[in-house]
């Protein structure tokens, strides 16, 4: 072996010790990874009632993707660690379309929704090739699939969505009313107060009763967003919040952040919290996350009633 050959092996060595490649096309630095190891919690609040199976749903339009390469790969390495971690499931990472034909969801119990922005319950020329068989053209393909996801989750199946999920599949209007709302712009980008709406819910024992500041780009929603349809749990406490910054069109203060809602005999949980890296090696955030995935998957309970 030659001393170039040679210096060439000692530096690729060293970069694969610095980043981890996941299949989100990304990558999570040595560090990042090891922040998320040590903030991920060790164990579920609760025990899973049978073995479970979520999908970790990546956009298969990454390249079109704001948060491709920072907060996507390293919120996909989180999720899948909440799993393997403390064992309350088995995470199977896709950006297949294909994973929504009735008899693939039919092998998950939820899907995380990973900041899975674009059209993608879309079929493209490529999924066509492969999923022509079961039906002519894209349009009829994806009636097929948005009926499959709608009957999965009003089944019994479970949603968590966060963050920038809320902009995908903006031109089918059914999805919007799953996950709650419609996308209406971030005004901030800064750090801003959080409110519990609800102290005692379940799903907000990670934050302890407590009220919070966070950095983080944060959306206001519009229709079919509305707190009849919805259960909130975090809002944005505008007393405490900078609310001079441009770009604030709803007039009623009602900044939700993350609610849960029913969706026949399924759950549905969304947050809007998600755009920044350090989100993902936030210890409060991650068990507030990991309690959403049990909720979702139907282990642990949590009243989902608008109030």
């Amino acid at each position: 072996m030659t001393v170039r050959s040679c210096s060439w092996s000692v530096f690729r060595a060293a970069l694969l010790l610095l980043v981890v490649v996941f299949p989100s096309q990304g990558q999570v630095m040595k560090d990042q990874a090891e922040r998320i190891r040590a903030a991920a919690p060790e164990k579920a609040r609760v025990a899973p009632k049978k073995p479970r199976r979520v999908l970790i749903w990546n956009t298969p339009f990454m390249e079109q993707s704001p948060h491709k390469g920072y907060s996507i790969p390293q919120a996909e390495y989180a999720m899948k660690l909440l799993g393997e971690k403390t064992g309350a499931f088995e995470p199977v990472v896709s950006d297949d379309v294909a994973m929504f034909l009735p008899e693939n969801l039919k092998k998950f119990d939820a899907i995380v929704m990973n900041n899975s922005n674009g059209p993608w319950i879309r079929p493209t020329e490529k999924d066509m090739e492969k999923l022509k068989t079961y039906a002519p053209d894209a349009d009829s393909v994806e009636k097929l699939l948005r009926r499959s996801l709608l009957e999965w989750v009003s089944n019994g199946g479970g949603i968590v969505a966060y963050h920038h999920a809320i902009g995908g599949n903006n031109h089918w209007p059914e999805f919007l009313e799953l996950l709650g709302a419609g996308y209406w712009g971030h005004p901030w980008n800064e750090e801003v107060g959080v409110k519990l709406d609800e102290p005692d819910h379940p799903l907000l024992a990670a934050f302890r009763g407590k009220k919070f500041r966070i950095a983080e780009e944060i959306f206001q929603f519009r229709e079919p967003y509305s707190r009849q349809k919805v259960r909130v749990l975090l809002s944005l406490d505008t007393s405490t919040t900078n609310m001079k910054v441009k770009w604030i069109y709803r007039k009623d203060n009602d900044f939700a952040l993350a609610w849960v809602r029913q969706y026949g005999n399924g759950r549905v949980f969304y947050c809007a919290i998600g755009h920044r890296t350090e989100i993902w090696w936030n210890p409060t955030i991650l068990r507030f996350y990991l309690d959403a995935i049990q909720f979702a998957a139907g282990d642990l309970g949590a009243p989902t009633a608008p109030r």
